[in-house]
């Protein structure tokens, strides 16, 4: 759950909104979304917003993926002018205009989050400021070396480039939550689990509890292709959601057949008048889950619990405490920011992380790297959400799963 306030500590970048949309950010006039979940929508419904957003004459921008601006655009209870959200291609440095004393432009990529469908961690640079905001996420550190916009040189082999602030996702910075099995191996834990109940009687059903909205389709992707079939979802979220991903309408559908696998609960589906899962002898639910497994659980159970006819897998999202000390370890940056304080102080999380006597290093000196290239950007990667014409070529095409673990 994110405790992140929506604005960054540097005053320089006051004018930027991430993340939240309440009251106290409606000064901003760039706005921010890494991805779709609530705790990261704060006030986005609001009259106070919409009515400030859309006002042509403020200049208010809300950028994100692709994916995500779909959903913005697709969901019924947010009005905000269309032409006024501004997908960014994953992956290239994009120069956005914008409405500051301090800067004419600012230089932001998207990167993989690798969270759930969509999920974005930001780049920002602006003059003297290259600021990495996670968002949710869970990449490892291998995954990380492979994003080029956050490496010096063509293949990275001079390490990161000066990062001056981290804004980190701590769900997990804890050493309760030390270390997860990765989203591959949980899927194979998942498909164990769910191959051996299907086995058992032809009658025999699957129901796939989320976690969330949106975050375990990494997982029902590799479910479908393992039992080659498809996994039935609610349809409003199919036609909202699912049916926007290349990568996922192929394994999900909302047509009820003689489907063994959903990731539909029963409330969804009463809305449509189908009663596909009444719960009975004959149907496992199995919860993909991470909160319930601390080190103390894996360490006894493993990655699979049985607790109150209810299976839970271990599955997570976030990055763990070990994935969250070897990213902060390796980018090394000037500044660190927590995202997500609950029950613990800034002090305890800082040593939980970096306990390893690591300190934030003030500059690097063995590596030359221009900071302010952000304006000498080549044409290729300039963008003016100004031109529609040049990018909607791009933009229309249906978006994938963005994940550090997609092949």
């Amino acid at each position: 759950m994110s405790t992140f306030c929506g604005k960054l500590e540097e005053k320089e970048l006051a004018f930027i909104g991430i993340d939240s949309f309440e009251s106290h950010l409606l000064s901003c006039s760039t706005f921010m979304l890494s991805h779709f979940h609530k705790d990261h929508m704060r006030g986005i419904q609001d009259q106070s917003f919409q009515v400030a957003f859309n006002n042509i004459k403020n200049n208010m921008i809300l950028y994100a993926s692709p994916l995500t601006i779909t959903y913005l655009k697709r969901n019924k209870t947010i009005n905000l002018r269309e032409d006024k959200l501004i997908s960014l291609e994953i992956g290239f440095p994009n120069l956005l205009k914008v409405h500051s004393e301090n800067f004419e432009y600012i230089c932001v990529t998207l990167l993989p989050a690798g969270h759930c469908p969509g999920s974005v961690m930001f780049l920002i640079e602006a003059g003297p400021h290259r600021i990495l905001y996670t968002g949710d996420f869970r990449v490892q550190l291998q995954d990380l070396k492979q994003f080029k916009p956050l490496l010096i040189g063509k293949d990275g082999n001079c390490g990161p480039k000066n990062i001056s602030a981290l804004y980190l996702d701590t769900t997990f910075a804890s050493k309760k939550y030390y270390e997860f099995p990765t989203r591959k191996e949980s899927s194979t834990n998942l498909i164990k689990v769910v191959g051996e109940w299907l086995d058992q009687d032809q009658d025999n059903k699957i129901c796939l509890w989320m976690p969330g909205y949106v975050g375990i389709e990494y997982a029902i992707v590799e479910v479908a292709k393992h039992f080659k079939c498809s996994i039935h979802v609610h349809k409003q979220k199919y036609d909202e959601l699912y049916s926007s991903i290349a990568d996922l309408d192929n394994f999900v559908t909302p047509i009820l057949t003689n489907n063994r696998i959903h990731a539909c609960s029963k409330t969804e589906c009463d809305t449509d008048s189908i009663n596909c899962m009444e719960l009975n002898k004959n149907v496992k639910c199995v919860q993909l889950n991470a909160l319930a497994f601390t080190k103390d659980v894996i360490d006894t159970g493993g990655h699979v619990i049985v607790k109150n006819n209810i299976t839970r897998v271990c599955y997570s999202s976030h990055s763990s405490c070990k994935e969250l000390r070897e990213i902060v370890r390796f980018l090394n940056p000037e500044k660190l920011y927590f995202n997500v304080i609950v029950n613990q102080t800034v002090k305890e999380i800082y040593d939980i992380l970096t306990e390893n006597n690591w300190t934030p290093r003030m500059q690097k000196k063995d590596v030359k790297e221009n900071t302010k290239v952000i304006l000498k950007l080549s044409n290729k990667y300039q963008y003016n959400h100004n031109v529609q014409n040049k990018t909607e070529e791009v933009f229309n095409k249906r978006p994938r799963l963005e994940s550090p673990e997609r092949d």
